[in-house]
């Protein structure tokens, strides 16, 4: 009873007594260090005060990481694989099993004669047993086959009208240790140290789900804010476009402009309006864009915080950006992981190619109790005995054996080969980053001046028909360059931001 209440401890204890010299081997591969993720979930409570504030940035951070649906997917994908990483180790926990037998013989000696008064009956056996096994895998691929009788064996072999009983009790131990195929912790442990792969290979897929939302969270937040500044820049020229309708109509009334002018300031107001009802539409389907991001209810009301999209050129080393991905990034950590269970699954392949070779150490004792009729006559007898053997064998035509060998060191190749696919796409992917983010730098610069000259244009062009000298259709073509310089410019400003963040899911931790 005891032990069925301390299973653990026991196998604790067995690991510990029986490992021997192979405890180092035994041992799960290292364990990944541990890396710090920069940013940290809401608590539910945290949750509901947030949504009730216009929401910033790292507000949206912190609700996703503890609400999104996919990251809880991959969450419940790694508690399941350590489940069976724990699971594993009941390869080393005892089996226990009870076997009950009772035997009932009739004999009877029949002579060739059809005389029926020449049948002799002989006394009936009765036999009857309670045998409890117990067995236990050791580390070093041995089994432990543990048996006693649970109770007496009653026997009545005789042939005597009051026969004699014999009672049996029996022990025995035997051990079995492999020598070549299944033998050596290696072997023994495969089963747990590929589960422990499997839950390594979910953690870092946990650790990279948890960046690929931060980046999503950041990509939909700027999705919003560039909405939002849409709003802002199509309802300034829709107001530009209403100042000039209405000193077109000014100067027609004057007989200063003509009707041609008024009509060019109708259309260009009707376009900006139009404009300016696609980017509320817009803004509105951003929202919910964020809000299926966060885990939040598509129809909760949210907000964001006032926050201009703001521009402060970083300056980028890429060979730093390019070694700190390559060192943090999760995938290649599970690319890696991968290829150690492929080497383990190949050696446990070529190991089942060996021979069968088990030394087979066996110790009997045996403790018989005759009862005659007479009870002065009781014979006890105790028999004891050692048995030592050797099992050969070779399967000199395995060929799914060879065939698993040599599928394994297939996928243990081209493990490796994603390994260096994986690396190199991450190296090519950083440059073509940084050069972006480079590219877009020099174009919001570029922008910049445009937005400054547009402007000096439109005041220019409106000087100029204010004054007589020159038709609406100079302010309109301001104008719209204007637009078209503000709207690039606010695109270019979101594409920066998040490059930043695709940046940042490559290498583990925010641009500095």
């Amino acid at each position: 009873m005891w032990l069925l209440k301390n299973q653990k401890a026991v196998v604790i204890l067995i690991l510990a007594v029986f490992g021997g010299t192979h405890t180092t081997a035994a041992k799960d591969s290292d364990e990944i260090p541990d890396r710090v993720f920069p940013y940290k979930a809401y608590s539910e409570t945290e949750i509901k005060e947030a949504i009730k504030t216009p929401l910033t940035l790292e507000h949206c951070i912190a609700i996703a990481l503890a609400k999104n649906i996919s990251l809880k997917l991959v969450q419940g994908d790694l508690n399941k694989a350590g489940a069976a990483h724990s699971g594993a180790y009941s390869i080393f926990f005892p089996v226990f099993s009870i076997e009950g037998i009772k035997e009932n013989t009739d004999q009877k000696l029949i002579p060739r004669s059809p005389n029926p008064d020449s049948i002799t009956t002989l006394n009936p056996i009765r036999n009857q047993a309670l045998v409890g096994r117990l067995t236990q895998l050791l580390p070093t691929g041995a089994v432990l086959d543990f048996a006693t009788d649970l109770r007496s064996d009653i026997n009545a072999p005789d042939r005597f009208e009051q026969p004699d009983k014999t009672k049996n009790r029996l022990f025995s131990v035997t051990v079995t240790q492999p020598l070549l195929r299944g033998a050596w912790p290696k072997v023994v442990r495969s089963p747990i140290s590929t589960a422990n792969y499997e839950r390594q290979m979910q953690n870092e897929q946990l650790f990279d789900q948890k960046l690929q939302t931060v980046f999503l969270v950041k990509s939909a937040y700027y999705e919003v804010l560039l909405q939002r500044e849409l709003i802002r820049v199509n309802q300034s020229a829709l107001d530009r476009d209403s100042t000039l309708l209405a000193a077109s109509e000014s100067k027609v009334m004057a007989k200063l402009a003509t009707r041609r002018d008024v009509l060019s300031a109708e259309i260009q107001l009707a376009t900006d309006k139009a404009a300016l009802i696609k980017s509320h539409t817009d803004y509105q389907f951003a929202l919910d864009g964020l809000k299926e991001v966060l885990g939040l209810p598509i129809n909760l009301p949210i907000d964001l915080a006032d926050a201009e999209l703001d521009y402060s050129p970083h300056v980028l080393n890429e060979q730093v950006l390019t070694e700190q991905a390559l060192l943090m990034n999760p995938s290649l950590y599970s690319a890696n992981v991968a290829i150690n269970r492929s080497k383990l699954q190949l050696s446990v392949a070529k190991n089942t190619r060996l021979p069968q070779l088990d030394l087979i150490a066996t110790y009997n004792r045996n403790f018989e109790s005759e009862l005659p009729s007479d009870p002065t006559d009781n014979i006890d007898r105790h028999i004891n005995g050692w048995e030592a053997s050797f099992s050969f064998s070779y399967p000199f035509l395995n060929r799914d054996a060879v065939t698993k060998a040599e599928v394994a060191a297939i996928d243990l190749s081209q493990q490796q080969d994603r390994y260096l696919i994986l690396r190199r796409q991450i190296e090519v992917e950083i440059r073509r980053i940084v050069r972006e983010i480079y590219s877009t730098i020099e174009e919001i610069t570029s922008l910049q001046r445009s937005i400054e000259a547009a402007e000096q244009k439109v005041a220019f062009a409106s000087t100029m028909f204010n004054l007589g000298r020159a038709s609406n259709l100079d302010i309109t073509d301001a104008q719209e360059a204007l637009l078209k310089a503000q709207t690039q410019y606010v695109q270019k400003l979101v594409n920066y931001h998040i490059q930043l963040a695709l940046l940042e899911s490559l290498t583990g931790q925010p641009v500095k």
